[in-house]
């Protein structure tokens, strides 16, 4: 086993030789410095753009109910190694956030059982979480409803 101060050692050589690999290699690092300011501006920028939401934050109670039914009362958020979550669901929440410009309609409708839904938070779901649900929605949903997860709100 490696003791702490082995590493504390080796991170305290490593950032000593910072200072000569800059000035021995001065463009890398400043190409490289540059691309993480850009990331970081860009991300500032994205954070802060004001999002045109959906006039009505709360699902309605039929809307709840409905959603509640499709799922079949269990959570449909990821549980262990990207398996549908076996707790039961108590929050109707939306899958792209509100607070992100995600419409409340029964496309962004998601059934969650309380864990989750605090952990997931104002999150985008990924594209990959996205298709994960609707392969697990295909199984579960009644025939002929639509199994697309998440929507953004459009000004009509």
């Amino acid at each position: 086993m490696i003791s702490p101060t082995a590493i504390t050692d080796a991170l305290t050589g490593l950032a000593a030789q910072i200072p000569v690999l800059v000035t021995a290699n001065p463009v890398p690092f400043a190409v490289i410095a540059g691309f993480f300011v850009l990331i970081y501006a860009a991300r500032a920028a994205a954070r802060n753009r004001p999002v045109a939401t959906d006039p009505s934050r709360l699902f309605s109670q039929a809307q709840r109910n409905e959603g509640f039914a499709r799922a079949g009362g269990r959570c449909e958020l990821d549980g262990f190694f990207f398996t549908r979550c076996k707790g039961q669901a108590h929050h109707g929440d939306h899958h792209f956030p509100w607070s992100r410009g995600g419409s409340t309609s029964m496309t962004n409708f998601v059934a969650a059982c309380a864990r989750c839904n605090t952990s997931k938070g104002a999150k985008i779901p990924s594209a990959w979480a996205t298709m994960r649900m609707e392969a697990r929605r295909r199984k579960y949903f009644p025939q002929g409803v639509p199994v697309k997860a998440g929507e953004r709100f459009a000004h009509r």
